[in-house]
């Protein structure tokens, strides 16, 4: 994956996932909308099969790159937890 910074300011970013699609930046998405410093977040495509999705965050305070970092590690958690369950279902059955 490449990113690309689109747009940074003290609170606020706008990055580019290049060769990413729509559901990898829903789901960041997600989780910064969890964060009550997270004032907006949202992610936009052009278009599903020649755009890359790009995501908008703004923050009340804190720097938003460590936020998405942060976001990022949480859903790698949350994938290797599901991945794990999916694992033991398959012993039980």
């Amino acid at each position: 994956m490449n990113l690309k910074i689109r747009a940074s300011e003290p609170n606020y970013v706008e990055i580019e996932l290049v060769g990413e699609d729509i559901s990898f930046a829903n789901t960041i998405k997600e989780i910064l909308l969890k964060d009550s410093d997270v004032e907006f977040a949202a992610c936009r495509m052009d278009h599903p099969q020649v755009g890359n999705p790009i995501i908008h965050v703004r923050t009340k305070k804190k720097d938003p790159l460590p936020l998405i970092k942060d976001a990022v590690k949480e859903m790698k958690k949350d994938v290797s937890e599901f991945k794990a369950s999916m694992k033991e279902k398959k012993k039980k059955d």
